[in-house]
């Protein structure tokens, strides 16, 4: 049984070093992805220095978005439901943030369903939706969340199903309730 442990393993290192580069970068030097915070280091609280007044605003790939209407609702299982959307954009960001409090940092990372965010857009004509849990890459920081207001600051690397890119940061939006 060990030899063919061994066998089996022989065997995958050896494929692996067939199908190595030679240690060359092989990176999208144009990817979004670029711009994204490090997943391995996500940022602290104490690091989200951005915000405003307006009721949603982000960077979506380094371009300044800001919404002109918001839209809130709670779902069925209490989960807040924010959805912003701009007139004359093809972008909208729409947020499912389930059990989320005053003074809290949490991740919008992969298979974090019951906290992520969504950016649709329209490229090209076809119809686009990145999501934050298929990264691995994100964070909200919940600033106030009472019966009128839900205000907070995030951040996320959002991945497509067909594996494309969207870096979405600085972001934060500050919504009346009702």
């Amino acid at each position: 049984m060990k030899k063919v442990i061994y066998a089996s393993l022989l065997c995958a290192l050896s494929l692996g070093v067939v199908s190595c580069s030679n240690g060359d970068y092989q990176a999208d030097p144009n990817s979004n992805a670029n711009g994204a915070v490090n997943p391995i280091t996500p940022l602290t609280a104490e690091e989200f220095t951005w915000g405003g007044d307006e009721i949603m605003v982000a960077e979506i790939n380094g371009n300044r978005w800001e919404a002109d209407s918001v839209y809130f609702t709670l779902d069925t299982s209490g989960g807040n439901v924010i959805v912003g959307t701009r007139k004359n954009s093809t972008a909208s960001l729409r947020f499912y943030l389930k059990d989320v409090w005053t003074g809290n940092l949490y991740s919008m990372e992969w298979e974090d369903y019951n906290r992520n965010c969504m950016l649709g857009d329209s490229v090209g004509g076809f119809y686009k939706t990145y999501y934050s849990f298929l990264s691995n890459s994100g964070g909200i920081n919940i600033t106030k969340n009472d019966s009128a207001v839900i205000k907070g600051q995030f951040y996320f690397k959002g991945v497509s199903a067909d594996g494309k890119v969207a870096n979405i940061s600085k972001g934060y939006f500050n919504v009346d309730k009702f």
